[in-house]
């Protein structure tokens, strides 16, 4: 019996590292993605590094981004989203209460 539901090859908006491909492939073909990974790493170095960059990037701009998270808006807005967490973090706090006090000085100054 078929599937009713159309899958499609994506890149993937919750399973990325960079830029969701392995992710992808992960969900479309019920595999692990961190296996995909490694299996690319490895293949990568043996093939003198290059190729496999190059792979990656026209994998990277033919996929159709996940629809959740649309393209490079969809990785904006994730990278606009960590920036916020960390900002809450890093507020300003007002002290009240302070007293001042006078410091003595070297003489010589």
């Amino acid at each position: 019996m078929r599937e009713s539901r159309h899958r499609r090859l994506t890149r993937s908006a919750s399973d990325r590292i960079i830029g969701g491909v392995f992710g992808g492939f992960g969900q479309y073909l019920h595999i692990s993605a961190n296996l995909l990974r490694i299996i690319y790493v490895i293949l990568t170095i043996m093939t003198a590094i290059v190729p496999g960059v190059i792979i990656y990037l026209i994998l990277l701009i033919i996929m159709p981004p996940d629809p959740s998270k649309p393209g490079i808006l969809g990785m904006l807005h994730a990278l606009n989203d960590l920036g916020k967490q960390a900002d809450h973090s890093q507020t300003r706090r007002q002290l009240t209460d302070v007293e001042e006090k006078d410091i003595k000085r070297n003489e010589r100054s």
